[in-house]
């Protein structure tokens, strides 16, 4: 993977979502409702997506929560890597398990986002690549794949930034459920023959 490539200035709480700097990375959040211990969360800064990955499947099969949403922290502070990472991985089973073990729960930064779309990971001219009038930059693959995030901010934020994008996305995603009622259908009624 990348070394690093993009670094956030900053962590969330993932308590209060408070969004502190790196100074807090061995104490506590200040929120005084808060008050969540970020104590360790600073071994699994720099550790990769795989070690990640199987530490976060640990710690949710022993349910320790805290662990939990201090393994989350990592990756959630390690995204924009992780997205950078996807959009170049060329290793088909590789960028599918980063999306679905990473991108699609964790991507809720619209920053980290930022900072891999106005990047040169995405190069303009090649293959059907556009860029945004905010200088952002797209291609239609990637495009359907981030739609498929949870995070509504990051969704509305395609939305918007690539609108072109969003009307064919729609029209796909509209096409593919009348596809699906109408095979419904056409099974139902093979039934009652």
């Amino acid at each position: 993977m990348n070394d690093k490539q993009f670094k956030l200035e900053y962590i969330k709480c993932p308590s209060c979502k408070n969004i502190l700097d790196l100074s807090f990375v061995n104490k506590s959040c200040p929120n005084p409702l808060c008050g969540f211990s970020f104590e360790g969360l600073e071994d699994y800064l720099d550790k990769d997506d795989g070690w990640l990955h199987k530490a976060l499947v640990k710690a949710y099969k022993g349910k320790n929560e805290c662990e939990v949403k201090l393994l989350a922290t990592a990756v959630r502070y390690n995204i924009a890597n992780y997205l950078d990472h996807f959009v170049s991985c060329n290793w088909g089973s590789h960028y599918t398990t980063l999306f679905k073990d990473f991108i699609i729960l964790y991507l809720d930064d619209l920053n980290a986002l930022k900072l891999v779309l106005s990047s040169d990971t995405i190069k303009i001219g090649k293959g059907d690549a556009i860029a945004s009038k905010n200088g952002y930059k797209m291609f239609w693959e990637l495009y359907k794949w981030l739609m498929r995030v949870h995070s509504p901010q990051i969704r509305d934020f395609l939305r918007t930034e690539f609108p072109d994008y969003y009307k064919k996305y729609y029209k796909e995603q509209h096409e593919k459920i009348m596809r699906q009622k109408i095979t419904a259908k056409n099974e139902d009624q093979a039934r009652l023959i």
